[in-house]
């Protein structure tokens, strides 16, 4: 796995087993797609992009994509179907069971708490399990059962309580939003759901979906390896997506 960006600027993660190549979600331009999968020695037009749901910076780019690569296939969801065609158009392979295969990778979706239909999903293959959930507004037990048997999940950090009430531009109406059940995961909440995770065995995080302006690396890292410490869970892989670069290569053997 790698996670080529994530952000309120565009989203978008890589994941394969040497033989099906996934990309989850294409918020970023075509081009910039096509030059992190160059380095991987990835043909664009042999990827399955799965669609998390119909915000511009998880789609922003998936019209130029499939527009220069015709034989890309795009899933998502049927409850997000519409929106996402209607705000990229493009007509994605409509999913109506939660569980799909695609090559030798099975590819569940996982519903999570945002404010427009919005799905996590985890990829299998073999006992292996990675997971992806960069928009939630609040992790359920549910959600900690599903994400629980996983190698490596990559979850939301999206603010600092206190960067995002002290932040003079947002209104308060957009402050409740994205501190709301149906908004975005405040470090806090993503490092008690990493707690809760790394007890049931998870060892590798990555935190996804930094806000520019209502968090810093440093700030989301320093929460979360002080919840991990506190449950004894000491020298776990935590790292923090960019939206400006791609994060390194995860490999679960």
């Amino acid at each position: 796995m790698c996670c080529f960006a994530s952000g309120s600027k565009g989203n978008c993660s890589y994941i394969s087993d040497g033989e099906t190549n996934i990309l989850i979600d294409m918020g970023i331009s075509a081009t910039r797609a096509e030059r992190f999968l160059s380095v991987l020695g990835v043909d664009p037009d042999r990827v399955i992009v799965f669609v998390t749901h119909s915000h511009s910076d998880h789609i922003g780019g998936l019209k130029v994509f499939c527009k220069k690569h015709p034989n890309a296939v795009v899933h998502c969801r049927r409850e997000s179907a519409g929106e996402v065609y209607r705000v990229s158009g493009v007509m994605p392979t409509v999913d109506e069971s939660r569980v799909v295969t695609v090559g030798g990778l099975i590819v569940t979706a996982v519903p999570v708490p945002h404010d427009v239909p919005c799905f996590g999903y985890i990829v299998r293959s073999g006992e292996r399990r990675i997971a992806v959930v960069t928009d939630v507004g609040a992790v359920d037990e549910p959600v900690i059962d599903e994400l629980g048997r996983c190698n490596i999940v990559m979850l939301e950090a999206n603010h600092d309580m206190e960067m995002l009430r002290r932040n003079p531009a947002y209104s308060q109406s957009l402050k409740a939003r994205i501190a709301s059940r149906y908004g975005h995961l405040s470090n806090v909440d993503c490092a008690a759901a990493c707690a809760m995770l790394a007890s049931r065995g998870v060892n590798n995080f990555i935190l996804a979906h930094l806000s520019e302006e209502n968090n810093t690396q440093d700030l989301a890292l320093s929460v979360v390896n002080g919840a991990l410490s506190a449950v004894g869970r000491i020298g776990l892989r935590v790292v923090a997506a960019s939206q400006n670069k791609p994060t390194g290569l995860f490999e679960v053997c």
